[in-house]
């Protein structure tokens, strides 16, 4: 998709934001029987039109669609990702924008480009795509980060859309590689054996039963001059690869979609990506724990004993609770590294889906401050948070006779939050949790773009990370 600075008359869709913006058709060279016939067309569809909602019109020698001027951010988003949609529909290769204000033609630019995603790896699509875009008042700025952050949303929608057989962790790592060799970062990345070596005994066991070797990515972005209040930024991201749920094997129905079980490592990853694009003033840092969860002769079973990096003993009581274990140890690690602040994603409970549904996810944190900042960036990157409590006493069923915590109790009640107040038992310092079980893959067409991996979490962990 191209952006152009000149309109044609003969875009393949023509819209036009505002009743304003029929004065300008004119001008912009449209044949006078196709302008007539478009206003008399567009008179008849203004008053049945709502916010983000455009009207097609089948003209003669185009296509065209009318649509009221956003309002609000949401809105122009919305109306951006709509406009998509219309272009898919009627097959149409070029589009013409008028009547936008500067204000609003960034977040339509962002739309448009969220709502024209497609993945066609394994079922290549012959809907033509939009090759080339005039929107009206879109600034050069506008333009460079709506590009942005949709390709970093792009890159964490393909990660989860590819199935499990086409991205193990080591092709996870092969990516991170790719994105850090394009984007100027710093990449280590640790294997099975070093974890081991380094003490991350819960991430080892996660994945000690896979016939793939686990990694463990570390990813760092440094500004090019250091902010006057510097701060390093963790982001952290469950990324199993596939979760069977090892012995405490999954139900055939709810194994069907773990390929998303990376959800969280994908958001991180696409939001390194925008970092990277944006260079913002501060230093991010992303840990991502790269696994899957199998069952095999060396799983490990409930009932096993295994030590974190921050030393604490953690009994298994169920091994499809894992992704807990895996993002212990790496919020242990990215603490112990200096991180200033901590903020974990992960498709954690099925908890979550039952109190927020999908299209919200739970944000826990120790850290009033660090809450607010993540509730502001959800609100630019319109990807909904909740926060929920972190209620102590919960941790109590949490409590091991034999070790000092065990990773489940059980009871599905509260599991959110139980699972939230294990995760707390390894940070120090400002920490935030994003469950985002539900809102990471979708079976249907959601607002920002078609049906399957949505995304989700990618421009909020860059808005964060980016902020002042």
């Amino acid at each position: 998709m191209e952006f152009t600075s000149d309109v044609h008359a003969r875009e393949a869709l023509l819209v036009l934001v505002g009743e304003a913006a029929l004065q300008q058709v004119g001008e912009a060279g449209l044949d006078p029987d196709t302008e007539r016939q478009l206003t008399a067309t567009a008179a008849r569809v203004w008053p049945e039109l709502k916010a983000g909602r455009p009207g097609v019109l089948r003209l003669a020698l185009q296509d065209a669609a009318v649509a009221l001027v956003p309002a609000t951010a949401v809105e122009a988003r919305r109306l951006g990702v709509a406009v998509a949609r219309c272009a898919a529909e009627l097959r149409a290769t070029s589009l013409g924008v008028l009547g936008l204000g500067a204000d609003h033609a960034g977040e339509f630019a962002l739309g448009l480009r969220l709502g024209s995603y497609r993945f066609a790896r394994y079922a290549p699509s012959d809907t033509p795509e939009l090759e080339t875009v005039y929107i009206q008042n879109l600034s050069d700025a506008d333009a460079h980060r709506s590009a942005c952050l949709a390709a970093g949303v792009s890159l964490a929608r393909d990660l989860v859309n590819t199935p499990y057989n086409h991205l193990n962790a080591e092709d996870f790592a092969g990516v991170a590689r790719t994105v850090a060799e394009a984007g100027g970062l710093e990449i280590r990345v640790w294997s099975q054996e070093e974890c081991q070596e380094r003490g991350m005994g819960l991430f080892v066991a996660v994945g000690q039963g896979s016939a793939h070797a686990p990694q463990f990515i570390r990813l760092t972005y440094r500004p090019a001059e250091a902010s006057g209040s510097p701060r390093i930024t963790a982001l952290v991201g469950k990324g199993v690869m596939f979760d069977t749920g090892g012995y405490s094997l999954k139900p055939a129905g709810g194994m069907y979609g773990m390929k998303g079980d990376m959800g969280g490592a994908a958001a991180v990853l696409g939001a390194m990506q925008i970092v990277a694009a944006l260079r913002p003033d501060h230093e991010v840092r992303a840990y991502i724990a790269a696994t899957d969860n199998a069952v095999s002769a060396l799983a490990m079973r409930p009932g096993d004993v295994f030590q974190a990096l921050n030393g604490k003993h953690v009994e298994v009581t169920n091994t499809d609770a894992e992704g807990r274990l895996i993002l212990a140890d790496a919020l242990t690690l990215a603490v112990r590294e200096g991180a200033d602040e901590t903020i974990d994603v992960a498709t954690l409970t099925g908890a979550k889906v039952t109190a927020l549904g999908s299209d919200v996810a739970a944000l826990f944190s120790n850290a009033p401050a660090l809450a607010d900042a993540v509730r502001t960036a959800a609100d630019h990157a319109q990807e909904a948070v909740w926060e929920l409590p972190l209620h102590a006493p919960y941790l109590e069923s949490y409590r091991s006779g034999v070790a000092d915590l065990k990773n489940s109790d059980m009871v599905v009640a509260g599991g959110s939050v139980k699972a939230a107040l294990f995760l707390q038992e390894f940070v120090t310092g400002p920490w935030a949790h994003l469950d985002i079980a539900g809102n990471a893959l979708t079976e249907k067409a959601h607002d920002f773009g078609p049906a399957g991996a949505t995304g989700y979490g990618a421009m909020l962990l860059a808005e964060l990370a980016s902020r002042p």
